[in-house]
């Protein structure tokens, strides 16, 4: 290599050094980046050539910062006066995620239910790689859920779709899902037995609780429909328009995200309308957990709650199955006399 190429690569060896190599916590000082370029790229630097080449990135912007300072005291020879010279040293690079912001993603992706084992192994390991390798070191104690569960292979595939028809606001068809004993995803099928396939105008992707689905509207209907992205087994884009949000029964204002997610819990389905119903004030935490700031409280006296809010009849029903020890609801009539045959069958299937 030419001696001249050879001083201008030494720069982008010593960033890489830096990314590679350092954080806040694990910073290099000038002889280690020294001996770095000599044992990973056989090139021998002085000290004064890194510390000219870390000063070149410090200027242009590069993220590179010293942990340390010393300040020392020199004779000027010129004038004979004391002046204090600071010294910079123990140099790190400032990656573009702290590690708990890093931490933080790769728990998101190791409790998602919808992305494949497979591909979530590939991106926690490139999460890791955006820190130095002190924090892919600690990778090594991180797990994946396990491969057993079944997987679609075509979850990416299937949101760059959506996101694409969602943005140029035209149609989709799709072919939907469910699970058998098998653990294999089964296309559903039409009366007489062929594939059925289902002409969707989609409208908003989202992921709640930890999976992915879609917000949109069935062509053949009028209202709001929600489907689980993971269980869509072929998808085909359309160069048809879709429908327009205002002609569809509860988007006729617009998609106010925030509120349909917290009025169809679980992303289920239906009309929301007000419920009341009443818990013990011991429970008010897990409440909030799922429906945040929009639950008006009374406090009934004798340690107990009366709540208000209005969600689907549907996401209720399942909702306050879960918790009918705790949760008593009380309005409206038609989703208690839902919840109360939905508990005798609880007590005929145990034989109560």
């Amino acid at each position: 290599m030419p001696a001249e190429s050879g001083k201008k690569i030494i720069i982008l060896h010593i960033l890489t050094i830096l990314k590679n190599y350092t954080d806040f916590n694990h910073p290099m000082t000038q002889q280690e980046i020294a001996d770095r370029l000599l044992s990973d790229y056989g090139m021998t630097v002085n000290r004064a050539t890194v510390k000219r080449n870390i000063a070149d990135l410090m200027d242009a912007g590069y993220g590179i910062y010293p942990k340390d300072e010393i300040d020392r005291k020199v004779v000027n020879r010129e004038t004979g006066e004391e002046e204090v010279n600071t010294i910079c040293t123990n140099f790190y690079y400032e990656h573009e995620f702290t590690e708990s912001e890093l931490h933080m993603l790769i728990d998101g992706l190791l409790f998602s239910r919808s992305v494949p084992y497979h591909q979530r192994k590939k991106l926690i390991k490139k999460l890791g790689e955006l820190s130095s390798s002190h924090f892919s070191k600690r990778m090594r104690h991180v797990h994946s859920m396990n491969a057993d569960s079944p997987e679609n292979k075509n979850l990416f595939y299937n949101i760059e779709v959506l996101d694409e028809a969602i943005t140029n606001g035209k149609q989709v068809e799709i072919v939907y899902g469910y699970y058998g004993t098998d653990l294999k995803l089964h296309a559903r099928k039409n009366a007489d037995g062929s594939v059925k396939k289902q002409l969707l105008n989609p409208y908003q992707l989202v992921a709640s609780e930890g999976r992915y689905y879609l917000i949109c509207n069935k062509d053949s209907y009028d209202n709001v429909a929600n489907y689980r992205i993971d269980r869509i087994m072929d998808i085909r884009p359309l160069s048809t328009p879709s429908k327009p949000r205002n002609r569809v029964a509860g988007l006729e204002d617009g998609l106010k995200l925030e509120k349909y997610l917290y009025q169809h819990v679980n992303m289920f389905s239906g009309d929301p309308e007000r419920v009341e119903f009443i818990i013990p004030e011991s429970f008010v935490s897990v409440v909030i957990d799922f429906f945040g700031s929009h639950v008006s409280f009374f406090d009934m006296g004798d340690g107990f709650i009366s709540c208000s809010l209005e969600v689907s009849l549907e996401a209720m029903r399942h909702w306050a199955g879960q918790f009918a020890d705790v949760v008593r609801v009380v309005s409206s009539e038609c989703l208690v006399e839902q919840i109360r045959e939905h508990l005798r069958k609880a007590n005929a299937n145990y034989g109560i």
